[in-house]
């Protein structure tokens, strides 16, 4: 159990080696395994949770959100050029081109740090945005997939599928990134 626990404790993150301190000062002490079992279950969440918290709200989640956010506005471009360039296509297009465009250069902006003298009015629109984002991207998502289980006309659409799966994934990873940080600020990369 030792060598466990100090693995943990090299694991822990700054902040906590204060704890993970007390915690091998502990187990030389601990002679009953359930009493020893527990205080690795807790350095255990204490790691995990440092992690996760490190991993969602990092630097890594701030590019994942990017790469979706330039995909989303790339895909908005693509339909719209799509709907100027063909007949017959459905009024639908071009409003999902537009949303795709405007969530994905908002996004873009604010993580760019461009609307930070608009504070917090930018931040509150963003979160009201990429929530309303993800319910409808979900529900677009959901409903054409359901109607792919038995396409009415025997005709696949994975258009609608796509779209709604880029909507709510990138509306999801916004959401992860900006209720992690203070809703004053917008996260800027750190240097």
């Amino acid at each position: 159990m030792s060598r466990l626990s100090r693995a943990l404790y090299l694991l822990m993150p700054t902040r906590s080696r204060d704890w993970g301190q007390g915690l091998l000062a502990e187990m030389e002490e601990i002679n009953d395994a359930g009493e020893s079992t527990r205080w690795l279950l807790g350095a255990g969440q204490v790691v995990l949770r440092s992690w996760f918290k490190k991993i969602l709200g990092g630097d890594l989640m701030k590019t994942v959100l990017a790469t979706l956010s330039t995909i989303n506005g790339a895909m908005g471009l693509f339909l719209a050029g799509l709907y100027v360039v063909t007949d017959n296509t459905p009024p639908i297009v071009i409003i999902l081109a537009l949303g795709l465009i405007i969530q994905g250069g908002y996004t873009l902006a604010h993580l760019m740090g461009r609307l930070e003298r608009f504070q917090p009015w930018s931040m509150r629109a963003l979160l009201v945005g990429e929530t309303v984002a993800l319910v409808i991207g979900g529900l677009a998502f959901v409903a054409s997939g359901l109607r792919n289980v038995a396409p009415p006309n025997g005709d696949y659409e994975y258009g609608p599928f796509v779209v709604g799966a880029l909507i709510a994934t990138q509306a999801l990873a916004a959401l992860v990134v900006y209720t992690n940080v203070n809703i004053r600020r917008s996260p800027t990369p750190s240097a």
